[in-house]
């Protein structure tokens, strides 16, 4: 394979990297400002917190994505027929990505939105309420999502270091 693939290698084990370190951190700075601040001031801290985290994880996932497909192409070129070798953990390993993918879709359209722009639950057309307790709801629900996807994300690193070695 040509050295440029081996620098797509690296970067996407950056991008795999700084996923699974922001949603470690998120966890645990949304745990750490939950015991320090009032309901209000952290359902308000949270939501500043969001607005720059989600589309931070968003690019991550994005690298990870282009730089997977990429660095597949040309180890299935390299490989040849012995490509099938690595078609468990691969498999495994996309399918974990996929339930990722669709984790952080609810977690940004289904709650981040709706935490970020002040709208109620779907159809309702009223804001969030001037009380915190909606928000503090969709935030409880994030930070679940954020957790499953975090676990997620170690399986696919766990399943990409598979490729490696085989099960």
């Amino acid at each position: 394979m040509p050295r440029s693939y081996f620098w797509i290698l690296y970067l996407h084990i950056l991008g795999a990297c700084l996923y699974a370190g922001a949603l470690a951190f998120f966890g645990l700075l949304a745990a750490s400002l939950r015991r320090r601040l009032a309901p209000g001031e952290f359902a308000g801290e949270m939501t500043a917190i969001v607005r720059f985290y989600h589309p931070f994880i968003l690019v991550c996932m994005g690298v990870l994505i282009l730089t997977g497909a990429w660095y597949l192409t040309g180890l299935k070129a390299a490989m040849g027929p012995r490509f099938g070798t690595i078609f468990v953990p691969l498999g495994l390993k996309l399918a974990t990505v996929f339930l990722m993918v669709m984790g952080m879709s609810f977690q940004f359209f289904a709650l981040g939105l709706r935490l970020t722009r002040g709208t109620g639950p779907a159809g309702n057309g009223r804001p969030l309420a001037a009380g915190t307790e909606e928000r503090l709801r969709l935030i409880r629900a994030i930070g679940r999502t954020n957790l499953v996807n975090l676990l997620l994300g170690l399986l696919a690193i766990f399943f990409g270091l598979a490729l490696g070695k085989g099960f």
